[in-house]
């Protein structure tokens, strides 16, 4: 299956005047049939929401502007370790994202629009979690020498 971009961006367009009422429902869906993933979350959610949203959104729009996607991704995926975003995490986050979706697109949530949803999102969550394994390569280690600490008095 490839992902149909047409599809992509007309659901993107659809639900883009919705506004954060579809990250309300994201993070309700998400917290209800996954709450072991709450406590990764602030308690006010409100700026959380809004840059889900936004993301959704960029994704949607960017889906065939790969020069524009592709770095947005690897930022995302490196800026996730803060919050311990591990690999297992990633298929609650698309579950509750297709759902979502499916929830405000109604009828015209189809196989192939569904489809093409879980291709853009797996090939997404798949850029974001190889630039956070980069981001913390243990190659990237830089051992402390005795140059590092300060001489004693």
């Amino acid at each position: 299956m490839t992902i149909n971009i047409q599809l992509i961006q007309s659901s993107g367009a659809a639900v883009k005047d919705l506004g954060v009422q579809v990250a309300e429902h994201f993070y309700d869906y998400m917290f209800t049939h996954f709450p072991e993933v709450r406590k990764m979350f602030p308690g006010d959610m409100t700026e959380q929401r809004i840059r889900l949203f936004n993301s959704v959104i960029l994704i949607a729009t960017s889906i065939d502007n790969l020069e524009v996607l592709v770095p947005y991704l690897k930022d995302l995926g490196i800026a996730h370790i803060k919050y311990d975003t591990r690999p297992e995490h990633y298929p609650i986050v698309g579950k509750s994202l297709l759902n979502t979706l499916k929830h405000f697109l109604g009828a015209a949530w189809t196989r192939e629009m569904a489809e093409s949803w879980v291709e853009a999102y797996n090939l997404a969550s798949t850029v974001c979690m190889e630039a956070a394994y980069e981001a913390m390569a243990p190659s990237r280690f830089v051992p402390v020498t005795i140059d590092d600490v300060p001489p004693a008095i």
